[in-house]
């Protein structure tokens, strides 16, 4: 009996020491897989605190590039009123200086008038001048002849009247009666008709325009003041052309240098969508006066000969104006981007060229699609639908097609 309860004593505490151990290594396992969960939750605790960072981080760069956005419109429009009132400002500038041009020839030739008839009077008055000098001096010698010849007259008179007195009295004769004149001399003659040929030629000028003087003065003013302003509207037109060639010019720079990332874009993104014998590109039809000039888009879709886009077929198109869109957009990518309805034309081959496009450009930018194609919708992370369950209520419904797959 004592043997037998000695076995039974070894079995019972072999069978103990065997769960224990066995209770030990679960205990240890049940640790394990508590530190494995603890580490787990931290590291998802750790992710979803990058999450949050992240959603910050898009939230404020969304935030940045919107206000950068509205900052650059208003720049643009600001740029376009300059343009607008600067080209309003060309234009009336031209006006003036055309109206100036064409009364320039009018006010040169009055001026020129005015200044000839300036000239003439005052020839004519320093002709008269000269005339009346000599008039003048002639008038003053034959004062002076008329006093000697007075003089003289008196002389002789005298001489007479005392020759008459000693007739009288040596032969008593009275010669009273007998008027002795005394001849004037040709001198005085000569000054009399000049005097009176002068006055001829005078009167014959007629009146003399005393305001020829003031009249082309004023003229002259007005004719210096618009040569100036003709002068300052020249510069004005020149500095503005100078800006406009400026302006031309930096335009012309940016253009082509976009249009060549848009060319380059345009042929990878083509080829991407149809394969990589496709290819695509974009000229301009007047490369001479790019900012002017139309565009002309031509594609070759894999297998198929060169050809303008009118000549491709409806989803061949579509495709074709896409990747000409993405080429576009990949010049200045932002966050966030709209397509409505894009891919109505297309087929399923078609959606799946397309649907690969975005995935590769929702790696950086947020799309939002309007679609009414199974399709594109399959390929979508989350989708919102508008419903009308009764007249005249509409309802949104999304569904995120990942949280839908976990739950089922």
């Amino acid at each position: 009996k004592t043997r037998l309860e000695l076995v039974e004593t070894r079995n019972f505490r072999a069978d103990v020491e065997e769960r224990f151990n066995a209770a030990e290594a679960l205990s240890r396992t049940a640790l394990t897989a508590f530190s494995e969960a603890n580490l787990l939750a931290l590291e998802k605790r750790n992710d979803v605190d990058n999450l949050e960072r992240d959603i910050e981080r898009t939230g404020t760069q969304i935030e940045e590039t919107t206000e950068r956005a509205d900052r650059l419109s208003a720049e643009l429009t600001q740029l376009e009123e300059t343009a607008i009132a600067e080209t309003e400002k060309r234009d009336t500038l031209r006006e003036k200086l055309s109206s100036v041009r064409e009364n320039r020839p009018d006010l040169e030739s009055t001026v020129s008038a005015a200044k000839d008839e300036v000239m003439e009077t005052r020839s004519n008055i320093s002709s008269l001048e000269a005339e009346l000098r000599k008039v003048r001096q002639s008038r003053e010698e034959r004062m002076r002849e008329e006093n000697t010849r007075a003089v003289r007259k008196a002389e002789i008179q005298t001489r007479l009247e005392d020759l008459l007195e000693h007739v009288k009295l040596d032969f008593d004769v009275a010669l009273d009666e007998a008027e002795i004149e005394i001849p004037e001399g040709m001198a005085e003659v000569e000054t009399r008709d000049k005097v009176h040929s002068l006055r001829d030629r005078i009167r014959s000028m007629g009146p003399v325009n005393a305001l020829a003087l003031d009249e082309y003065e004023t003229e002259k003013e007005r004719f210096d003041f618009l040569s100036e302003q003709l002068i300052d509207l020249e510069k004005a037109e020149e500095t503005l052309l100078e800006t406009i060639t400026e302006i031309n010019t930096t335009a012309a720079t940016r253009f082509d240098e976009t249009f060549q990332a848009i060319r380059t874009n345009f042929a990878d993104l083509f080829r991407d969508l149809f394969g990589g014998e496709a290819t695509a590109d974009v000229v301009l039809v007047d490369e001479a006066d790019p900012l002017e000039s139309a565009i002309e888009v031509f594609a070759r879709p894999r297998g198929k000969r060169p050809s303008v886009l009118a000549q491709l077929s409806g989803g061949e198109k579509t495709l074709t104006a896409i990747a000409l869109l993405f080429a576009i957009y990949l010049v200045k990518p932002s966050p966030f981007c709209i397509l409505d309805e894009v891919d109505a034309p297309l087929d399923d081959a078609n959606i799946t060229r397309f649907m690969h496009l975005i995935r590769k450009f929702a790696e950086t930018t947020q799309f939002i699609l309007v679609t009414h194609n199974k399709r594109t919708m399959e390929a979508a992370d989350r989708m919102y639908g508008v419903t009308m369950q009764e007249q005249g209520v509409s309802s949104l419904v999304g569904v995120r097609f990942e949280e839908a797959l976990e739950t089922a």
